[in-house]
């Protein structure tokens, strides 16, 4: 094993109650980090981030074994919940066996019995040639069987039965949960909001009026409007209706890719639950789409897997319905969020890729809808 470097020798500067608290962790839990990750890792404790993560290894019964520590060291009101979901949920799917995961070793939630923390299952150096996603070039490298198997495994976590989850993990998927209401609520929200764009008058303006100009439409809104109603006789049928589990945070970013086409997906602190399963669809499939803005051919294959399996159900409608509803959904929220960015970002070249990638497919949930834009 390669020689491992103790907390007592992390941080010397013990004024400083957190990195204390997080020395005194790695010492109790007799985590290992070397050299290089140790400055790492103290340079994510410096730092604003929510959460600090590092791979090394951790003592264990059976042995030395390489694990993933993973910190909560944001405010407490911010990011106690997601972490206790992430770490309650990955927990229930190990349970389950429905879907790859990775299982959680030993945590704590108590802050009065010290930092919380969680210790997980890692991936092994050199399983996958892309692995995590860490920019926009590995986001290009998705093809279309990573698409069919982030379908697959949105079709396994939705088959979860989430009675048999116990009632500390049904109370905190719970705080999270969607309907058709809240969704189309939410759209209509999301393109009424005022924003700022590159080309706004300086006091701003509602996002569905910088559309109508860059779409060259006069009735966006209206059009969104009657989009949303077309479809919620479809999606509102009794047979959609029951609890389904979501990740709720599905992106490029939050999966494993493996060299095989299989994906995993990872960090579960948004997990939600919706009453509807179409909904859970058009929320995680909608999210993970949306977020992989420059690669066109993944994002058509995750539209075609879904259309093609609810045709071979006999429920081609309800894959359109889907498919549609997902692409507004999720690529109105993103398209916002981007033009609330401050000017100076916005007029980097990377975002003005996103934002005409963005703006330029959101007609697209019209043309799988069959109605003209």
């Amino acid at each position: 094993m390669k020689e491992g470097v103790y907390a007592q020798n992390f941080d010397k500067d013990p004024a400083h109650d957190l990195k204390r608290k997080v020395a005194e962790l790695l010492t109790n839990e007799r985590f290992h980090i070397d050299e290089a990750d140790r400055k790492l890792f103290e340079r994510q404790v410096r730092s604003d981030k929510r959460f600090v993560c590092v791979v090394g290894q951790h003592e264990e019964a059976d042995g030395t074994v390489e694990r993933f520590l993973k910190i909560p060291v944001g405010p407490e009101e911010e990011i106690d919940e997601p972490f206790q979901r992430q770490v309650l949920i990955t927990k229930f799917l190990e349970e389950t066996g429905a879907i790859k995961t990775r299982g959680v070793i030993k945590y704590n939630f108590d802050r009065s019995s010290g930092q919380p923390f969680a210790i997980m299952e890692t991936f092994r150096k050199g399983e996958a040639k892309i692995g995590f996603i860490a920019g926009h070039d590995d986001m290009e490298l998705l093809t279309a069987k990573e698409a069919e198997s982030t379908i697959d495994n949105l079709e396994a976590l939705q088959s979860i039965n989430l009675y048999t989850a116990s009632p500390e993990v049904r109370d905190i998927l719970q705080k999270i949960e969607y309907d058709y209401e809240g969704l189309s609520a939410g759209i209509k929200e999301n393109i009424r909001e005022r924003i700022t764009a590159l080309d706004s008058p300086p006091d701003g303006e509602e996002y569905h009026e910088v559309l109508n100009r860059r779409l060259r439409v006069e009735n966006f809104k209206e059009k969104v409007d009657r989009l949303i109603e077309h479809w919620r006789q479809v999606l509102s049928a009794e047979d959609n209706k029951g609890k389904y589990l979501m990740h709720g945070d599905l992106a490029p970013g939050n999966m494993y890719i493996y060299d095989n086409g299989e994906v995993e997906f990872v960090d579960w602190e948004w997990a939600g639950v919706a009453n509807n399963k179409a909904i859970a669809t058009i929320i995680d499939y909608g999210n993970c789409r949306a977020r992989a803005w420059n690669n066109p051919e993944y994002r058509e294959a995750l539209d075609n897997a879904l259309i093609e399996r609810y045709q071979r159900r006999g429920q081609e409608n309800l894959g359109r319905a889907i498919v549609s509803l997902g692409i507004l959904r999720s690529h109105m929220g993103l398209a916002g969020f981007f033009e609330n960015y401050d000017l100076e970002t916005q007029r980097k070249e990377s975002e003005r890729r996103r934002r005409e990638s963005t703006e330029a497919d959101i007609k697209r949930a019209w043309e799988v809808a069959g109605l003209e834009f």
